[in-house]
């Protein structure tokens, strides 16, 4: 029986844990997708885009929203499980049986480093096939009716630039009061700004913009030179989308999501540029070490969650909720914070996008090891309590022979 009494609690705090691991994941997976729900509805009824090809891209949407959601997922599994044991009292029965806190959290990272190897090799397989699909579907679109993917005083990245539109009449494909920015050959950007543009199809199956009444200003960072040209009376065209050449991995731009670990960190090295000279540098590996970033904030989430759902004794599954909420809110902000300064060049790609993971990770293991050390510590005293009062009775009982 003492054999099998590690398989029992190993069995029963797993049972514990994956439905909240079920539930966490279908609840937030479907917050997360209920705004491009909502978009998706508006594609097809107001824009008129094709309702399978649209279908087809909230299929692909799923995946690169699901490897966000399973590390949440994760951490109120390990949170709820353990605090809803704690609240129940069924922690202090194990304690109380000899059964130490690391025992106790052993399935819980266990399976937080399980769940981990699976988001890794998700990652690396179907997020990216999704993204790339994903794009594919998006050019289509595009191809098809360019003024649906665009939002009245909203940018909208399209392709290798960013378009800011004041006014969209959707009927007639007109835009006004138009501002393009685009990267140029020379380091610098190039920005548009018309007052009213015009698509136009072209024989290859692309389709252009063209803008009337406008300016365009460039900037080389080579010869630290500016220039403008001014069509008030005339017009400029900008090709805004690709042409009937299939949508390959050939092209001269590399999109980080649509490569794993071993293409990307291949093609960076074939263009080896600093990080802090190129912000597109700096992008594509801060790209490259979240792949194996985030699917590790599982098993990081398991060290963290498992204490503070052992502490929850009073709370139940309710304040379990909310504390896994304001942790991964703080995660977040950091996470986020450090992706900021390594894009401005501050810190390098890998601390920026790492540290908060070894800061949440040391933040998890010093919980574990106080509350081992606190339980030991009172199960000491009770059980010198317990001496002492044998003791006082004791004398008591000669005193009074």
């Amino acid at each position: 029986m003492e054999a099998l009494a590690p398989r029992i609690i190993t069995r029963y705090i797993i049972r514990e844990q994956v439905p909240a691991l079920v539930i966490g994941l279908l609840f937030f997976t479907f917050i997360m997708m209920l705004n491009r729900i909502f978009t998706i509805a508006d594609l097809i009824i107001n824009r008129r885009v094709d309702g399978w090809l649209v279908f087809k891209l909230f299929l692909y949407m799923l995946p690169i929203t699901i490897s966000f959601t399973v590390p949440m997922s994760v951490l109120i599994s390990a949170v709820m499980a353990l605090s809803r044991l704690s609240a129940d009292s069924e922690i202090t029965a194990l304690r109380a049986c000899g059964v130490s806190v690391y025992r106790i959290i052993k399935p819980v990272l266990v399976s937080g480093f399980v769940v981990f190897l699976m988001v890794l090799a998700f990652n690396e397989t179907l997020f990216v096939y999704s993204n790339r699909t994903y794009n594919q579907l998006f050019v289509q679109i595009l191809r098809s009716s360019p003024t649906s993917v665009l939002e009245p005083k909203m940018f909208t990245t399209v392709g290798d630039k960013t378009i800011w539109v004041g006014q969209i009449e959707r009927e007639v494909e007109r835009l006004g009061d138009i501002m393009i920015y685009n990267r140029n050959p020379a380091g610098g950007w190039d920005i548009i700004r018309a007052q009213e543009g015009l698509w136009k199809q072209n024989a290859d199956g692309s389709k252009s913009l063209i803008m009337y009444r406008g300016k365009i200003f460039s900037s080389d960072f080579d010869k630290a030179t500016f220039s403008y040209l001014d069509f008030s009376n005339g017009s400029a065209e900008v090709l805004m989308t690709e042409s009937k050449i299939d949508y390959t991995e050939d092209r001269d731009v590399i999109n980080p999501h649509e490569h794993d670990s071993a293409g990307l960190l291949a093609r960076l090295r074939a263009h080896p540029k600093s990080y802090r000279n190129d912000r597109n540098v700096a992008l594509n590996w801060i790209e490259f070490f979240k792949k194996h970033a985030v699917p590790f904030s599982c098993f990081v989430f398991s060290v963290i969650g498992a204490p503070i759902g052992i502490f929850s004794t009073r709370s139940g599954r309710g304040v379990g909720f909310g504390v896994s909420i304001f942790i991964f809110f703080a995660y977040y902000v950091f996470f986020v914070g450090g992706q900021s300064m390594a894009v401005r060049g501050d810190v390098h790609p890998a601390l920026g996008v790492w540290f908060t993971n070894f800061l949440f990770m040391l933040i998890g293991v010093l919980l574990i090891v106080f509350k081992e050390r606190l339980d030991t510590a009172n199960i000491d005293i009770h059980a010198l309590a317990g001496r002492w009062q044998a003791l006082v009775a004791r004398f008591r009982k000669r005193r009074e022979t």
